[in-house]
């Protein structure tokens, strides 16, 4: 990917989708970003992810996050910074199942963002 086709203030990211192998139904998706600008660094990190509601408690975050990791360890981003809200607990322990190290918490607005390392 060209950085230089990126709008301004936007980072060059890597988007997939999860499906289920056995009947092709959308599950979720993920998304790599390939570098951090000051907003992600502080609040969204490398990876963001979702998974459809009724798919959810089923491992496919755990999944996804750990395919996008190898991802990652592929273009060379050895540290992955991963964020949640406080209140997604089920995010924080996806993460934390995925070697998530938490760094601290980041007030924004509301809301308190957790802020997760991932060595890889």
């Amino acid at each position: 990917m060209d950085p230089a086709t990126v709008r301004g203030g936007l980072v060059p990211a890597t988007s997939y989708l999860g499906v289920r192998a056995s009947d092709g139904t959308l599950v979720g998706m993920i998304q790599i970003r390939h570098a951090l600008n000051d907003y992600l660094r502080r609040f969204g990190g490398h990876i963001g992810y979702s998974v459809r509601k009724g798919e959810r408690r089923k491992g496919y975050a755990g999944e996804m996050l750990h395919l996008a990791l190898e991802k990652c360890r592929e273009m060379g981003i050895s540290r992955v910074l991963v964020t949640c809200d406080r209140e997604n607990t089920a995010s924080a322990r996806t993460i934390l199942s995925n070697g998530g190290m938490l760094e601290g918490e980041v007030r924004e607005g509301a809301g308190v963002t957790q802020r997760y390392w991932i060595e890889v």
